[in-house]
């Protein structure tokens, strides 16, 4: 006997696991802890054996391409910032550094379903930021770096691995940013 109502077809489309399952949530949180977590003990030991093994003079590597060589530096990247007066560098490198990081970690938490790349780069850039900030709390202000690379007389600062992780989160951030302006430009990609 019918009874009038029909079936649904079956749904041909495969199933996606939802930005919100836990499954989802479970590897985001997980993503950032590996990302965050191996940046800060690679840079907090790269950062102790700089301190213990290295001396301001520099030692070359690769025909002068990449040097190590200790420095402490109390300004913000490269040494921006580094002879204003102590209480100025506080305020703007510990304390407004410290509230940005706090806001970065918000916007991670509550938009964890942003697109992959971005949500990486922001975790970089997290990273850093607390591996310097450890740096200006434990050392009165001063943040370890020992890296430099050039070629010839153009040289890059002294940086460190969290310098490295803040400069490359933010450059997939700026490519991520670039590429989805591209894709919004041509929709038919």
């Amino acid at each position: 006997m019918d009874s009038g109502v029909t079936a649904a077809p079956p749904d041909p489309a495969p199933v996606v696991l939802a930005a919100t399952s836990p499954v989802a949530v479970t590897h985001r949180v997980w993503l950032a802890i590996a990302i965050v977590t191996v940046c800060l003990v690679v840079d907090q030991l790269t950062k102790v054996a700089a301190t213990r093994w290295l001396s301001p003079e520099p030692w070359s590597y690769l025909g002068d391409t990449f040097r190590l060589q200790y420095a402490l530096n109390t300004g913000a990247f490269l040494g921006m910032a580094g002879s204003w007066s102590p209480a100025v560098r506080f305020w703007l490198l510990t304390v407004v550094n410290g509230a940005f990081l706090a806001v970065l970690l918000g916007i991670l938490v509550r938009y964890w379903t942003m697109p992959l790349g971005r949500f990486v780069a922001c975790a970089l850039i997290l990273s850093g930021g607390i591996g310097n900030l450890i740096d200006r709390a434990l050392n009165a202000g001063q943040v370890t770096d020992f890296m430099n690379i050039g070629l010839g007389p153009i040289r890059s600062g002294i940086f460190n691995v969290a310098d490295m992780a803040i400069s490359g989160g933010a450059l997939l951030l700026a490519w991520c940013w670039m590429r989805e302006g591209d894709e919004i430009k041509t929709p038919g990609r």
